[in-house]
């Protein structure tokens, strides 16, 4: 297969995946009646695949060098335990659709600021009209699917 097909192909399931996984986590809240447990648990379970993934691909448990590395790069796994949170809150009251629409408006709009000014990347990419248009409708998307 294309290196250049296969990417988006990835993405696309990993984006399904995601409309998925809140509602198996919401799920998961009622058998453990807490959202923030609900949260502990998916994390868990994702950390045990990672690590037998990692050893499986290495043949080992390695060490990590930390050499170097600033405090704010630890942050990803607390950016994600608070949307896995956030959404295991909302999909009961929003919906997946919803939720997701939202989700996504959310991250391309601040994704477009995050590339405009550069940052945490090696090159800025400007805001362009067309962008902006995009993200625009987008945003009118994601509201008009609260209406429903």
């Amino acid at each position: 297969m294309n290196i250049v097909l296969l990417y988006p192909i990835i993405i696309f399931i990993a984006g399904a995946m995601t409309a998925l996984q809140p509602l198996i986590n919401a799920r998961l809240v009622h058998h453990v009646d807490n959202a923030v447990w609900a949260s502990f648990i998916s994390f868990a379970v994702g950390t045990i695949i990672l690590l037998i993934i990692a050893m499986f691909m290495s043949g080992r448990v390695t060490p990590i060098n930390t050499e170097g590395l600033k405090w704010w790069m630890f942050m990803g796994g607390l950016l994600g335990a608070v949307f896995v949170t956030a959404a295991i809150y909302a999909v009961p009251h929003l919906g997946v659709a919803t939720m997701v629409a939202l989700l996504i408006a959310g991250q391309l709009i601040f994704s477009a600021i995050l590339s405009h000014y550069g940052v945490l990347a090696d090159i800025a990419r400007p805001m362009t009209w067309t962008k902006l248009s995009g993200l625009i409708l987008l945003g009118i998307g994601a509201i008009l699917t609260l209406k429903g």
